[in-house]
């Protein structure tokens, strides 16, 4: 369940997979071992995953009081649940991109922007209510977080004679960091994942305007690329080389579905709902505003391009390429 990673990289990381109860399956905090003794991600406030984390921090030759800086690649709880526990008990502080505030504090969705959005993707009306009961049983597996200290992006942390810089990346979450080390190393939360394409979630800003989480996303892999990193830690799953290839098959993915979606509408007007049904015909009502969040995002893209009309009829939205 835990273990050091090999020594060839500078920093001295270890990997510590924690258990969750979502999907998602099990989730990464990474203990970077320096001064000052650091976590990357907590993990969710379950009994299970904080037994867990407590025996990886000790393999490593610490104690959960000997941290002293918990850092969040970003506010889902799968990630930052555990933060308010740890902080407590530790005395240690806890930093987050300001865009991500909101998730941490027990608030991920204002519901009317949710209920606007549902009403312009064509949902059904009754699945407002079961996504927002599923968005509250959520709550049991975070403590809220007020006040987390504030990481900026560019932000140099010092990690005993060495320091790593904050990236903001945000896509997969409006507040997303993954934190780069001089010498080619990068913890990349849920930026880079082996197996899945990390999924851009709708978004909104204060006043109910939906951020583009696609665009962003790509233009973080981009910026990640830039780097020319050799190894990353992802948010799930074994520690990755050659990241940056990885970054441009996810690029190269996105592409490619663009134009899936592109080619559905080439003739027809069409819903958000009717896309995404299309695309994912057996999908169920917990991983449904997944999919609209996937293909919202390509058609953010196709907007970009000038490719797309968008029509309204009854307050619902319907799409079609010019």
């Amino acid at each position: 369940m835990w273990g050091e990673e090999p020594r060839e990289t500078y920093m001295r990381v270890h990997r510590i997979e924690l258990p969750t109860p979502f999907p998602v399956g099990s989730v990464n905090a990474y203990l970077l071992a320096g001064d000052p003794l650091t976590l990357v991600d907590t993990g969710p406030k379950t009994p299970e995953a904080q037994r867990v984390l407590a025996a990886g921090i000790a393999s490593a030759g610490f104690r959960i009081e000997d941290i002293r800086r918990i850092l969040l690649t970003h506010g889902h709880v799968d990630h930052s649940g555990n933060a308010a526990w740890l902080a407590q008990r530790t005395g240690a502080v806890v930093y987050l991109h300001a865009a991500d505030r909101g998730k941490v504090g027990g608030r991920r969705w204002v519901a009317s922007h949710v209920k606007t959005f549902f009403t312009q993707a064509g949902v059904p009306e009754g699945f407002f209510k079961s996504f927002m009961d599923q968005i509250q049983s959520v709550d049991q597996y975070l403590d809220p977080l007020p006040r987390p200290a504030p990481l900026e992006d560019g932000e140099y942390l010092p990690l005993g004679g060495e320091r790593m810089r904050a990236l903001h990346t945000p896509g997969h979450s409006a507040g997303h960091v993954c934190f780069y080390h001089e010498e080619g190393v990068l913890i990349a939360g849920d930026l880079l994942l082996e197996t899945v394409s990390p999924n851009p979630i709708v978004e909104f800003v204060s006043d109910g305007k939906r951020t583009p989480t696609l665009p962003q996303y790509l233009q973080s892999l981009r910026r990640i690329l830039l780097l020319n990193c050799e190894t990353a830690y992802p948010g799930h799953g074994d520690r990755m080389e050659n990241p940056s290839a990885r970054a441009r098959e996810l690029i190269a993915h996105h592409e490619q579905r663009k134009e899936t979606i592109a080619s559905l509408i080439r003739r027809t007007p069409k819903t958000l709902a009717m896309i995404s049904e299309e695309l994912y015909p057996q999908v169920g009502d917990v991983d449904r505003m997944l999919a609209l969040s996937e293909v919202i995002g390509h058609l953010d893209l196709l907007a970009e391009e000038k490719r797309l009309t968008v029509t309204r009829k009854k307050g619902v939205l319907f799409y079609k390429i010019k």
